[in-house]
This record gives C-alpha cells, sequence and structure tokens, in this order.
C-alpha cells in the first residue's frame, strides 16, 4: 500500500497557506521536486552521452576498416578537430559495465559527456571507480 503524503494547511486572515513535505534532489544537473511515497521517476539515458558513444563507435569502425588511413584524415571528412575526435574515439574503451549504466540511465554521478572526453584510465576496474 502505498502511503500518502500529509498535506496540511493554515488559514490566515484570507490567505490560505498549504505545507507539502517535499524533497530536492540533483538529477543531471537539474533540481527535481519528490514528494514522501510517489514513484521515482523513470530512469532516461543521457542522450548527449549516448550520440557522443555512438559516434565514437562509428568512426571507430571507419577507421579499423581503412576507409580513412588516419584520425587527421576522418577529422578532415568530418568538418571537426582532429583531437575533439581522437578525444570521442577513446570511448570506445569504456567498460561495458559503463556501458550498460548509460543505457539504462544509471551512470556513475562522475560519468558526463565532459568528464568522458577527459583522459580516463584503460583499466575497466579502475574507470569505475574514476567515475563513481
Amino acid at each position: 500500500m502505498e502511503r500518502q503524503a500529509r498535506i496540511e494547511g493554515e488559514r490566515i486572515g484570507n490567505r490560505l497557506i498549504l505545507r507539502v513535505p517535499v524533497s530536492f534532489r540533483k538529477h543531471r544537473g537539474r533540481k527535481e521536486i519528490h514528494a514522501p511515497g510517489a514513484n521515482s521517476p523513470v530512469a532516461e539515458p543521457d542522450h548527449t552521452l549516448l550520440k557522443a558513444i555512438a559516434r565514437a563507435h562509428r568512426w571507430r569502425a571507419l577507421l579499423d576498416s581503412g576507409q580513412f588511413e588516419s584520425i587527421r584524415h576522418l577529422a578532415r571528412a568530418e568538418r571537426i578537430s582532429e583531437t575533439y575526435l581522437a578525444r570521442v574515439v577513446r570511448m570506445t574503451l569504456l567498460s561495458p559495465k559503463l556501458l550498460e549504466a548509460v543505457l539504462a540511465g544509471k551512470p556513475p554521478a562522475g560519468l558526463s559527456l565532459k568528464t568522458a572526453l577527459e583522459p580516463f584510465p584503460l583499466d575497466w576496474s579502475e574507470q569505475e571507480n574514476w567515475f563513481a
């Protein structure tokens, strides 16, 4: 049985003041309001991070297939910076456990597009601690 939050009201003159017990939580950099007893929101994947990971795997496949002989040539074809392309391609080295968490919409607090573009350990167990 779900417990209902108790809303209290108080009349002061011609005003009615309501007190609703809520809590504030940060989720993906935004504050969310949570009422006690309310269902927690369904986790939704970080679409910008997913898009970057998809691009990383696409670009890695293009490089591995030999369609482009170097990051420089691929970056020119994509009309982006070589350094950005190299940082994005590095995301293909994320651990399967981290990728599953991103797909499920529950990445560790330290894993975002910004942190994934920075250097991170290559060992999968170290990565999980790094982004925790």
